[in-house]
């Protein structure tokens, strides 16, 4: 075995592996974090740190609010992005509106804001499956006054 890092030859024991599924909701991976395994040293040199930053993200992710119809009072946005995100296919509902929300908490938003969640059924001879994808626009609003708007 190699270490996908710096190619050196590791024996198994001694291999730190990565799963494919660790860092699900990033869009793109950079070429250090794409491989399956990896030498102690580089693993906790690159790898661990990376990996702490995304189950941070994931952790602001849980917390971003996610607008899809206009609210009937004014929405207490502080800050607002132009640029619209947008999800690959996912295959359920739950996971797209997740990855948006990482997507805007990558990029340090709080919400998601004017939300468009489109569902599209694929039919695979007798099989029908269906496909999600989201848009939103990003943006910082004041939780405070979110929180006592929905009380």
């Amino acid at each position: 075995m190699k270490c996908g890092f710096c190619e050196q030859a590791i024996c198994k024991r001694c291999t730190e592996f990565v799963d494919a599924e660790m860092f699900l909701y990033m869009k793109s991976r950079s070429k250090e974090l794409s491989h399956e395994s990896y030498c102690s040293p580089c693993f906790v040199g690159k790898v661990q740190p990376a990996i702490e930053n995304y189950n941070d993200i994931v952790t602001r992710a849980k917390q971003v609010y996610i607008v899809e119809k206009s609210p009937r009072h004014p929405f207490p946005i502080l800050n607002m992005s132009n640029k619209a995100l947008s999800t690959d296919v996912w295959p359920d509902r739950s996971a797209t509106i997740m990855s948006l929300a990482f997507l805007a908490a990558e990029k340090g938003f709080n919400a998601v804001i004017k939300t468009k969640v489109v569902s599209r059924k694929v039919r695979n001879f007798g099989y029908q499956t269906m496909e999600w994808q989201a848009t939103g626009f990003p943006a910082l609003v004041d939780h405070v006054r979110v929180e006592k708007y929905s009380e």
